[in-house]
Formats: C-alpha cells, structure tokens, sequence
C-alpha cells in the first residue's frame, strides 16, 4: 500500500522543482532567441558578402566594357 501512495512533497520540495522547471523553460527561450539572432547576424553577413562580390563584378564588367581603361565617375 506504501508503494501506491507516494510520500506528500515538503513545500520546499514543491518549490524548489518550479523554480527549477522555470528556470529551465526560461534558458529554453534564452537559447531560442540567441539561436534566432545568430541565424539573423549570419544571414546579414552572407548579404554583405554577397553585395561586396556583385560589387566587385559590376566593377569588373564596367572596365572590361570600357576597354580595360579606367572609367571616371560622373555625378
């Protein structure tokens, strides 16, 4: 009959586990949003990346275009 009826949890007991349990939920979230910004910072640094190499192409076909001489800028 001890075995079906489990011993009452002290309040400290009580206490103790939902603190535990929040905080563990809180970290969760934590952890969540930091894995949200470091997926939004790497995605920003693949775009510089990315505009800096269509850049650099851009550029490149300019002077190709131009002849291999170098092209002022106008404005």
């Amino acid at each position: 009959m001890a075995d079906l009826l489990p011993m009452p949890k002290s309040r400290r007991q009580r206490e103790e586990e939902e603190l535990a349990a929040y905080t563990a939920r809180w970290l969760e979230l934590a952890d969540a949003a930091l894995s949200a910004t470091e997926k939004a910072a790497k995605t920003l640094e693949l775009a510089r990346r990315e505009q800096k190499r269509d850049d650099i192409k851009r550029r490149l076909d300019i002077y190709t275009k131009a002849g291999g001489r170098r092209v002022k800028k106008v404005g």
